[in-house]
């Protein structure tokens, strides 16, 4: 082994023998084209600034775990398993570990901007651009980095796009008891949680179209297999695909997701990258470094940057943002991506949390009138994210797992008095399965048509598929308040194996196409390039009986669904977990099936019991005083919607959920949408 390993420590980075990372030469013209639907998939997932970087240290290690697999010709698994016995630390490529950073202040009273020095004994826990955990072994075909293509039958998986054509169709199902911003909290959160972007071109010429990776031919047919990038990965359109085989289309672009060094730094198979700090600590709204922070910061009285009327600041280097073919403008915030401008329920959540801090800065100054800007900033950040916390576990998450597991993992806020639940030996880093299968629920909760409302209560409509990557609908007069409305008064869709054909079909399409990308299709094969577990070994870990053949499925899925999922796939042991767990049947008061739920249950329990800036937490650095913390606990998804519209003039108290005779509409000022006092906060000692 440690000839292979010297083979591949000669050089600090990847080159040309290392195909993964061969850069894809543009002398036959082969570029993302900008404009296009998968260009708009690369512009929403943007790599953070270390990415490339890491990728390739990755890229070193799992090379040259490849090879020592193949030089040693031993069974695939059981080396992979000797091979993470192997700390690449003790090597000569020990310089393709990350270093772990090193906390200059660990009694600090605030969070850092990458999310690291969260947990003192393991800095790095938590730090934005760090390799996502795996609840379950990685399924690769070869043991380390290979993509699963093969049925445990021997035969060819079923493909991508004909599971989403069979399995997740469109089918209106509202659910009459939760809104529509119960779909979009989800996707806020998610963006605060996990991305992992995928690699683009090095050393691309803007002018030739684009940095992206190609994968299919212009007009979406299949590239010969010679001019491929190795990180390609397309998505293979059948021939009898209903809506793009009419079009000519038999390729949808995919690139594989970018990589990073595992936390233990060890030999073996590939872990996917984490560009977000991975706390709930409002980083969407702040950004994942300090540099990201630095430049949404106004540099004065704690404020963030703005526009005209209150908007989020303009982004003039948002390339793919179609609104200024549109007459507007695109905006920038936390995420750094152009993920702001991709739809509009997005853009206006992100304005909500905008204002909300300028609006808290605001009061802290006027309290404080002789603290620095950079205090008022910190301070508001703290309360920010601690409203973003609360709302999250005191509203929100009851509703997706209901209150019987609330209790069960320990999620419910407490009504007084601090939490002590802190445990320093949890890794609250987001898990691989959560990210690319459990966390994505929230697409078949995703409305087609978005209603908004007037204040006279009148209804107007906007498809969903014609407002991709355009946040241009956000200025027009009456817009920001009627989508809140719409928000808050229109049904989601129920959690199931339903998906809007706006997803499926239409995903960034943009006015000069008719089409656009699958959303399922991507959903699925990038669960098989992140190599998560199957379906069924999933059920095994969420404490469900193994299925043995489909009829096992009836414990988790109605008979039509296991009917389907039996003329789909070969055997019951290669359903992939996403199409499991969307087909699952809700558990009796939640809105997940029971394979779903234990995965979103377990990563919210990790994200507060490993967080030592978690908002209720006592004995801390950054911990709140106790009036504070009850000042906090009086903060309601409403509250934040009423102060920071346009001029919002009613709302029901519990507005995630549908409005009732027992959730009537009240005005903005009654007492039913608690203010937050922020007296307790008068004299408050900054740290420095």
């Amino acid at each position: 082994m440690s000839t292979v390993v010297n083979k591949f420590s000669k050089r600090e980075e990847p080159g040309e023998d290392f195909p993964q990372y061969k850069p894809l030469r543009h002398s036959k013209g082969i570029v993302l084209k900008r404009g296009t639907p998968a260009s708009n998939h690369l512009r929403v997932f943007k790599t953070g600034p270390k990415t490339p970087a890491i990728h390739k240290r990755a890229l070193t290690i799992a090379m040259a775990s490849s090879q020592m697999q193949l030089e040693s010709k031993k069974i695939i698994h059981s080396f992979t398993a000797q091979l993470q016995g192997l700390d690449v630390k003790n090597s000569i490529l020990a310089k393709m570990c990350p270093e772990i950073p090193r906390c200059q202040n660990p009694n600090s009273k605030y969070r850092t901007a990458d999310g690291s020095c969260n947990n003192i004994r393991n800095p790095d826990w938590g730090m934005s651009e760090t390799a996502l955990r795996r609840l379950l072994p990685p399924k690769f075909e070869d043991g380390t980095g290979t993509p699963r293509v093969t049925s445990v039958t021997g035969r060819p998986l079923p493909l991508v796009r004909t599971l989403s054509n069979n399995l997740l169709v469109d089918n209106n199902q509202p659910d009459q008891s939760f809104t529509l911003s119960v779909m979009q909290w989800a996707q806020f959160m998610d963006h605060d949680l996990s991305e992992s972007p995928f690699p683009t071109l090095e050393n691309s010429c803007e002018e030739e179209g684009g940095e992206g990776i190609q994968c299919c031919t212009q007009d979406n047919r299949m590239l010969p297999p010679g001019d491929l990038h190795p990180l390609c990965m397309p998505i293979e359109i059948p021939q009898n695909d209903g809506f793009f085989s009419p079009r000519g289309h038999t390729c949808m672009n995919f690139v594989r997701s970018s990589l990073a060094p595992g936390h233990a730094c060890r030999f073996g198979f590939q872990e996917n990258i984490n560009i977000l700090t991975q706390w709930i600590d409002a980083s969407t709204v702040y950004g994942q470094n300090q540099n990201e922070q630095n430049v949404l910061r106004a540099n004065h009285s704690g404020l963030l940057r703005t526009s005209g009327n209150n908007l989020l600041p303009v982004n003039p280097e948002a390339h793919d943002c179609d609104a200024p073919n549109r007459g507007g403008v695109c905006y920038l915030a936390g995420s750094f991506k152009e993920n702001v401008n991709e739809q509009p329920g997005l853009t206006m959540f992100h304005t909500i949390w905008m204002r909300q801090h300028n609006r808290i800065a605001s009061q802290l100054q006027q309290l404080n009138p002789g603290w620095s800007d950079k205090a008022v900033f910190q301070e508001t950040r703290r309360i920010i994210s601690a409203q973003i916390a609360h709302i999250t576990y005191n509203e929100w998450l009851p509703i997706i797992v209901g209150e019987r597991f609330m209790s069960q993992f320990g999620l419910s806020p407490q009504r007084s008095g601090f939490s002590s639940d802190y445990d320093p030996s949890i890794n609250a880093n987001i898990n691989n399965e959560f990210s690319t299968a459990a966390f994505r629920f929230g697409h078949s909760m995703v409305q087609g048509i978005i209603n908004l409302f007037s204040v006279q209560g009148s209804a107007s409509s906007t498809r969903l598929r014609d407002n991709f990557m355009s946040a241009h609908l956000i200025t027009k007069p009456g817009f920001f308040d009627g989508f809140i409305r719409g928000m808050t008064r229109q049904a989601s869709q129920k959690f199931d194996s339903f998906v809007t054909e706006d997803l499926s079909n239409h995903l960034l399409q943009v006015p000069k196409f008719d089409f656009g990308m699958d959303l399922m299709s991507l959903n699925i094969q990038r669960g098989r390039d992140h190599a998560i577990g199957t379906y069924n070994e999933a059920r095994l870990l969420c404490g469900l009986r193994k299925a043995t053949s489909f009829n096992d499925l009836a414990d988790t899925m109605l008979p039509h669904t296991v009917q389907r999922m039996q003329q789909s796939y070969a055997s019951v042991d290669d359903i992939d977990m996403f199409v499991g767990g969307m087909s699952e049947k809700p558990v009796l008061g939640g809105i997940l099936g029971p394979t779903f739920l234990c995965i979103v249950g377990d990563q919210f329990a990790r994200l507060k019991k490993a967080d030592r800036y978690f908002y209720e937490l006592g004995g801390q650095a950054g911990s709140f005083k106790i009036e504070q913390l009850q000042e906090i606990r009086r903060t309601s998804w409403a509250r934040i919607l009423c102060d920071n519209s346009e001029n919002l003039d009613k709302i029901q108290p519990l507005a995630f959920r549908i409005r009732s005779k027992y959730n009537p509409f009240v005005p903005c000022s009654s007492p039913d949408i608690p203010q937050l006092n922020l007296q307790p906060w008068r004299g408050e000692q900054p740290q420095a």
